[in-house]
């Protein structure tokens, strides 16, 4: 943090009053409950915000959506993430298959989320993925497979729901004294 002092002067007729004011700005992740803001058409899941779309689309078409909208695919950090996420489906009844942010297309087989660079971790497949079937797999969806969450390698053009993921919003404040 930060501290700026200013300077407020008033000019009375012949007489001047000037005062110091001190003021501190305030920034934290996310958007306080209290203010009643709407986040809207993101929705809060956990600490994150996500958009969950029912619109069969191809992979390209699902990750250009999501970035005319400042967000990306969804790319799961962890298992906690993905479970949340799975959770969250099943709770609002909305558990099909979504496209996320992963894909082998850069090479063959070494799966990457596109929004980040990183590596897929190996807990966050269904059992038997990624399998590349008939060689055409290269994008990846999550889903919801015998009441197990996952991720799945699928064919790109295939038409899937998609959800995005947005960048943690940002609160300002400033207390002045």
């Amino acid at each position: 943090m930060f501290q700026k002092l200013t300077g407020l002067c008033v000019l009375l007729g012949a007489l001047s009053l000037c005062a110091a004011y001190k003021i501190t700005p305030n920034i934290i992740d996310g958007v306080p409950g209290f203010l009643n803001i709407t986040t809207a058409p993101f929705v809060k899941i956990g600490s994150d915000y996500y958009l969950i779309v029912r619109e069969d689309v191809n992979w390209y078409a699902a990750y250009e959506s999501c970035r005319q909208k400042d967000a990306f695919l969804i790319s799961f950090d962890d298992l906690e993430e993905l479970n949340l996420i799975a959770q969250y489906l099943v709770d609002t009844d909305a558990d099909v298959s979504y496209w996320t942010s992963g894909a082998d297309l850069a090479e063959q087989d070494k799966h990457k989320w596109f929004s980040n660079g990183r590596a897929l971790s190996s807990d966050l497949w269904l059992p038997g993925e990624p399998n590349n079937s008939g060689n055409v797999e290269r994008c990846v969806e999550f889903g919801i497979r015998l009441e197990v969450p996952g991720l799945n390698d699928r064919n790109c053009i295939r038409l899937n729901s998609y959800i995005c993921k947005a960048p943690q919003p940002k609160t300002a404040s400033f207390i002045v004294w």
